[in-house]
């Protein structure tokens, strides 16, 4: 108790008492900051003049009880916490996205990361949402470390871990019924709801405005920001939305979620024992997030593993359908794809270019049903080098298709700016991810992956589109509108336009192109068709 009385007095006084304090008081990122938890020391990043603090929880460990449980809020810590290290990424399996970065996983995950500027200021705050498909991913990989963001464009950068795969989506009945909103399935959209909420309670200790927050994130990242657009519990938390390579408009019902549950449940041996205490005492370890790349897509996909669903309380209507009703968060929305995002994970396959014409024409049938012929016409084999080539253009049409109808419906209630990123010298062209260093600033990747399909010989290139689409995206964040003096001029996305900003080097801006648009509009009805 005397440590605890200790504790939260000193956080009371910390702002007052600074000075006296032992710690050097012209280096701001050593001085203890406060927060509602306790004191919080961080680092300094001397190169990019920054402040940096990592693994800072933000709710309580999801273990035991709190297993397959709406998000707590964290607990106070005594003393000072050290935040030096980034947390554990959340249990996983390896994973080719996180380019073999993820070392350490455990339960105790929910944790977050701070970039924020050494000056003395108040500075608009973006919260990053990792993508990896629910099942992996972490806010330390390197591709999200926020300090060139933060020191160059005076912004403070927030990435987070949350629960995935199982422990993340498991939604069952007997969950629904112990918990008092009736909800099961979508924890780990509510542990970044709960890294919302800590960000509103804490982030001014920061240097951050809590009332000018833009949530932002790629492929599954980006799908969360979607589902925070439209979840009713998150009225407040945030002020601009960047969904990336993600925006989705259908996902699974809570009936096909349940399916899955008591497969995992008969595979985990908890089949006719006291369920919810079976699930609870099995290790992280029992419950594996399946990768389901390398299965062609449908669009249903979404509900046959641990993703997103519809429940009525986190997620109350399918995202199409919330978005045409005006029945989410009414806040300016920057969206957008690569032009060749399917190809990254040809990576995983590189036979795959070799597949011969009868071979794609099968992948096609597979893939679109009945309406298969309707798809093919879209496309022709003479437009492409080799016959996978339609392929991969047809399912980056599949995968973007989708936003499209998201930006038309968004479009009718709030500002809206549309992108595609085009950059293309990599051995895999502008590919699923290749936006992300640019929109950090990180053009010296570490990633792995990066290091593969990036060429020297391009980085100054790189560079120069990195500076602008840097300009582009805090503008953003700053004002709700990405544009400034001496930057060309991206008009709003409307229905009437249909306008979109190319990121290549030069940066265009043009309508979307008869054929593309044909192609959008078709796999965008395809969507609706399949809500399960």
């Amino acid at each position: 108790m005397k440590k605890l009385l200790t504790a939260s007095l000193l956080a009371a006084l910390s702002f007052s008492t600074f000075g006296r304090l032992a710690w050097p008081a012209d280096d701001p990122c050593v001085r203890p900051v406060s927060s509602q938890q306790g004191l919080i020391r961080g680092k300094a990043d001397p190169e990019n003049q920054v402040c940096a603090w990592k693994g800072i929880p933000y709710a309580a460990t999801p273990v035991g009880d709190l297993r397959f449980r709406a998000t707590q809020p964290p607990n106070p810590h005594p003393g000072v916490l050290d935040a030096y290290e980034f947390g554990p990424a959340c249990p996983q399996e390896p994973s080719l996205l996180a380019g073999g970065e993820i070392q350490s996983c455990n339960e105790d995950c929910l944790t977050l990361n701070i970039w924020s500027p050494q000056k003395p200021g108040r500075y608009p705050v973006m919260v990053w949402i990792h993508g990896g498909g629910f099942i992996n991913g972490s806010g330390s990989i390197d591709l999200y470390h926020g300090a060139v963001l933060s020191g160059q464009k005076d912004v403070v950068v927030v990435t987070l871990n949350y629960r995935l795969g199982a422990l993340g989506f498991l939604s069952l009945p007997e969950l629904v019924q112990e918990d008092p909103n009736g909800s099961a399935g979508n924890y780990g959209i509510l542990d970044q709801i709960q890294a919302l909420k800590w960000v509103q309670q804490n982030i001014a200790a920061f240097q951050g405005d809590p009332g000018n927050v833009t949530i932002f994130g790629q492929s599954a990242g980006g799908g969360s920001v979607t589902m925070l657009l439209i979840s009713p519990l998150t009225q407040g938390l945030f002020q601009h939305a960047i969904p990336m390579s993600g925006a989705m408009n259908v996902i699974g019902k809570k009936e096909k979620g349940y399916e899955r549950g008591r497969e995992l449940v008969k595979q985990l041996g908890c089949e006719g024992k006291d369920l919810l205490p079976c699930l609870r005492e099995k290790p992280a370890d029992a419950f594996p997030p399946r990768s389901a790349l390398g299965k062609i897509p449908s669009f249903s996909g979404m509900a046959a593993g641990f993703s997103p669903k519809v429940d009525g309380y986190v997620i109350t209507c399918q995202p199409i359908e919330c978005l045409e009703q005006g029945s989410y968060n009414r806040v300016p929305v920057m969206l957008g794809y690569t032009r060749d995002e399917m190809k990254f994970f040809t990576i995983a396959a590189p036979y795959f270019k070799y597949l011969p014409r009868f071979m794609v024409n099968k992948l096609i049938r597979k893939m679109n049903g009945e309406a298969a012929e309707e798809a093919r016409a879209l496309y022709s084999y003479s437009d492409y080098k080799r016959s996978s080539d339609l392929f991969l253009a047809m399912i980056t049409d599949y995968f973007t298709g989708p936003g499209f109808a998201d930006a038309e419906a968004l479009s009718q209630h709030t500002p809206v700016y549309f992108y595609r990123f085009e950059w293309d010298h990599s051995k895999y062209g502008a590919f699923h991810g290749l936006d992300i260093p640019f929109v950090f600033g990180n053009r010296d990747i570490h990633s792995k992956i990066a290091k593969k399909v990036q060429a020297e010989s391009d980085r100054a290139d790189a560079v120069d589109l990195a500076e602008l689409m840097m300009a582009y995206y805090t503008n953003f964040a700053k004002t709700g509108d990405p544009n400034e003096p001496g930057l060309l001029d991206w008009p709003r996305f409307t229905t009437e336009k249909k306008e979109i900003m190319y990121f290549d080097l030069p940066i265009t801006v043009a309508p979307i192109s008869e054929k593309d648009l044909a192609r959008y509009e078709f796999f965008a009805g395809q969507s609706r068709k399949s809500t399960d």
